[in-house]
């Protein structure tokens, strides 16, 4: 996100902040009659009876450089008498006003404007514990700062998952900076102190700091009763999730047995999971149940926050992690990797037999290990071998649908990495004869032919489990090309029907994939499924020199730097002679001067290098 929008974010933060500030009411009574006086950002109303009589608006809210503004009107009391009302408003530290009426002065009030960042805000833990005491559980995602923190250029993320995304370390002295506001708030707590703390734990992700802050804090000699009554005071006033976040470390780093149930409550908003659960386990005594609980009731990113802290001191709870821990988790993550590991995985598949509740478990687990995402985490189990080598002997027995196929396709593609790959794996957690056997085992089971069929007559007769599928169909090398060239027909924005024949490495079936992409226009309005389409078509490209030329020329032509990037990267492969002269080159040529996106500026130099 660039600096023009981030600054625009803070500037609207900071505008709505002084709205609320200074929206005020008053309403008197004078012989029956009803004053009433509104002040707000760009607007002073003055009404009498409900009717306006008098009105200041503003058209920009530097106006206000202005100090005082006056309304004045009349009106008849019942008697027919006329009546002159004045009003003056305004002040830049104070918030001062004056109503008169007929000279006679009914009211003068002065208030200060402090412009506390907690100040006229919904405050979030109150919010939390409302939803959770009326359903018993948190009905909403959505919280109070929502507004504060996103908008058209800040996009919404799944709680708790900008926190795994942050990489930035704080400036140097900021911790230290921080922890010595926190003193004087503690030794001191006002409106003064607090708000120097809170505006600077406003600046940064507590996620950024954390192990450094717990490291200094720890050190510090201070009075922890007092420690306490500011950190649930930052707590129970917090209207910034970081400042929830900062509150909970605090609480983290000493007992807090008495708060227990509200933390539980926090807890279960998954943007609060993982540190509301470092004050559990370090504040709290016997949490680990509590751990459980939370783990049962949270999902996404919280629940692998929650398996990190869950320990298995009982055959319950391993039972759960194993068959139950990967349930609505982040596909990829490393969730897969802990519930091996604490679920004891190698242990259950090494008994001479297993239920189907197990099988179905420990399939799910290793799905999940195979992952080719940013967290591939089989490689990193350190009894991949013996696991694989028991789940394939198991499925002797167990392996009945085409998805538990579908998981001995998956193994069998991890089997085919290169001889480098392997000497890494031998020397840490594989043996030869365990690679072996797992090949063994998925040859004996795939002897039976009624995998196949299963999958041509899915591909032919539906869209459910066709992931599945396809790649049985590919295990077994069946020509699905014509299955796949009528999906097409039917749905040319499925990416997976145009990378399921990918596997044929054939040129002519390449350009009559690219023919589809003629519907989806010029690709300047593409939809994300058709961009997808487009993307796998041009990575693919790279290993046919000089195909797809025309493609490449529209895809360059798009206003989107992503989609002109990928297909120069692509060109870069193909021999210079196909393109020069054509029109791709006038164009890397125009994006070398004139491009926009420093990227595509610079590999379309590299192209034309």
């Amino acid at each position: 996100m660039g600096f023009k929008e981030e600054f625009k974010r803070e500037m609207r933060n900071i505008q709505n902040d002084v709205a609320k500030e200074v929206e005020k009411y008053w309403v008197l009574d004078f012989e029956g009659h009803k004053i009433e006086i509104i002040n707000e950002m760009l607007e002073e109303v003055l009404k009498i009876d409900g009717e306006i009589i008098a009105q200041n608006v503003r058209k920009s809210i530097w106006s206000h450089i202005l100090p005082f503004s006056t309304l004045k009107g009349t009106f008849h009391s019942s008697s027919g008498k006329k009546h002159k009302v004045f009003v003056k408003i305004g002040g830049f530290v104070k918030l001062n006003v004056t109503v008169k009426v007929d000279g006679k002065e009914l009211l003068h009030d002065a208030m200060k404007l402090q412009f506390l960042p907690w100040s006229n805000k919904e405050f979030i833990l109150p919010y939390i514990e409302q939803q959770f005491h009326a359903n018993q559980k948190l009905i909403t995602k959505d919280l109070p700062d929502d507004a504060f923190l996103y908008d058209e250029f800040h996009p919404k993320h799944a709680p708790g998952f900008a926190d795994q995304l942050h990489t930035e370390e704080v400036t140097p002295f900021y911790t230290k900076k921080l922890i010595k506001l926190f003193l004087e708030q503690i030794n001191n707590p006002t409106d003064e102190t607090r708000k120097a703390t809170y505006e600077k734990i406003k600046d940064e992700k507590v996620i950024s700091y954390y192990y450094e802050f717990l490291e200094q804090f720890s050190g510090i000699e201070k009075e922890e009763s007092r420690v306490k009554e500011e950190a649930i005071w930052l707590l129970e006033h917090a209207a910034h999730r970081e400042v929830v976040k900062f509150a909970l470390v605090i609480l983290g780093t000493g007992n807090c047995e008495e708060l227990k149930e509200r933390l539980k409550i926090i807890a279960l908003h998954e943007e609060f999971t993982g540190v509301a659960l470092f004050a559990l386990t370090n504040g709290t005594t016997s949490s680990n149940e509590t751990v459980w609980y939370i783990a049962k009731n949270v999902t996404g990113w919280g629940k692998l926050e929650a398996l990190n802290f869950l320990d298995a001191t009982n055959e319950d709870i391993r039972q759960w992690i194993l068959l139950e821990g990967l349930k609505d988790t982040v596909p990829g993550n490393a969730s897969a990797l802990i519930c091996a590991n604490k679920g004891k995985l190698d242990i259950e598949l090494h008994e001479s037999a297993i239920s189907e509740k197990v099988f179905q478990g420990a399939g799910t687990i290793i799905l999940a290990l195979l992952y080719e995402g940013s967290y591939q985490t089989m490689d990193d189990y350190e009894y991949a071998g013996q696991v694989l080598m028991r789940y394939t002997y198991h499925a002797k027995k167990h392996c009945r649908t085409l998805k538990q196929f579908y998981i001995l396709t998956q193994i069998h593609e991890y089997l085919q990495y290169d001889e480098e790959t392997w000497s890494d794996r031998f020397s840490t957690n594989w043996k030869p004869h365990e690679k072996r056997a797992v090949e063994e085992n998925i040859e004996d089971i795939a002897k039976n032919p009624e995998y196949l069929q299963q999958a041509i007559d899915t591909l032919n007769n539906g869209v459910e489990d066709e992931d599945y599928a396809i790649a049985t169909a590919q295990y077994y090398h069946a020509d699905i090309t014509n299955i796949m060239f009528e999906k097409i027909k039917a749905n040319p924005e499925n990416y997976k029907y145009y990378m399921a024949l990918f596997t044929s490495e054939n040129e002519q079936i390449i350009e009559q994939l690219i023919k589809f992409t003629d519907s989806f226009g010029d690709f300047n309005d593409l939809t994300e499924n058709q961009k997808m389409v487009v993307l796998v078509l041009l990575e693919e490209l790279d290993q046919y020199d000089g195909a797809g030329l025309k493609f490449l020329i529209k895809t360059l032509k798009t206003a989107d730097y992503h989609l002109q990037y990928i297909a120069m990267q692509t060109l870069c492969r193909y021999n210079k002679s196909s393109w020069q002269g054509t029109e791709i080159e006038q164009l890397a040529l125009r994006y070398a001067k004139e491009a926009k996106d420093k990227d595509v500026k610079e590999i379309a130099k590299q192209l034309l290098a």
